[in-house]
C-alpha cells in the first residue's frame, strides 16, 4: 500500500476511533468469506461496523483515542467492531452468531473509559437493551410517588383509628 493511502486510512480510522462509545477487538483467523459476510450484515443491522485493519495502522490511529488502551492486544489477525450507540445489541449479535462463526474470538474491548474482557463482552449480551432499561427506570419513578402516598396514608389511617379509639374509650368511661 502506498504511503499516501496508508496515511488516509490512518486518518479515517483515527476519526472513527475518536468518536466511539465502545469497541471490541476480535481475532477472525479461520473464518470463511460466507461467515464474514453474514457477520458484517448482522452487525450492520444494529448499526455497528466490522472492519479488518492492519495492526500497524491500528496502533498509529489509536494513539490519543480511547482505543489506545488496547494496543498490547493488537497482535495477529484482528478485526475491530466499532460501536457508536448500544454495545449490548452488538454483543447479542456476536453471541448469537457464535455457533455460525466459531472461529471468531473476542480478545478485549473498551466500553466508555473501561477495558473489558471477552467474558464481560458476552455478559453484555444478557443485558436488556438501553430502551428497555430506560423504560423500567421510568416505571420505577412513576411508581414511587404512589407507593409513598400509600405508606403515608396508611400511617395516617392508623393514627386516625387510634384517636377514634381514644374518643370512644373516653365517651364510655
Amino acid at each position: 500500500m502506498e504511503r499516501q493511502k496508508k496515511e488516509k486510512v490512518v486518518e479515517e480510522l483515527k476519526s472513527k476511533l475518536a468518536n466511539l462509545n465502545a469497541m471490541f477487538l476480535a481475532e477472525y483467523s479461520g473464518t470463511n468469506m460466507t461467515q464474514m459476510t453474514k457477520l458484517r450484515r448482522e452487525l450492520r443491522n444494529v448499526d455497528v461496523e466490522f472492519n479488518v485493519v492492519k495492526n500497524t495502522l491500528l496502533k498509529i490511529a489509536s494513539g490519543g483515542t480511547k482505543a489506545e488502551v488496547l494496543q498490547d492486544k493488537y497482535t495477529g489477525p484482528n478485526a475491530i467492531i466499532c460501536i457508536n450507540k448500544d454495545p449490548t445489541s452488538a454483543a447479542k449479535v456476536l453471541s448469537g452468531l457464535a455457533k455460525d462463526v466459531p472461529h471468531l474470538k473476542m480478545k478485549a474491548g473498551f466500553l466508555g473509559d473501561r477495558v473489558i474482557t471477552p467474558e464481560e463482552i458476552l455478559k453484555l449480551a444478557t443485558l436488556p437493551s438501553k430502551e428497555v432499561l430506560v423504560g423500567k427506570f421510568l416505571g420505577l419513578l412513576q411508581g414511587m410517588p404512589q407507593r409513598l402516598l400509600y405508606v403515608l396514608s396508611g400511617n395516617m389511617n392508623k393514627f386516625m383509628m387510634t384517636l377514634n379509639a381514644i374518643k370512644i374509650q373516653k365517651e364510655q368511661g
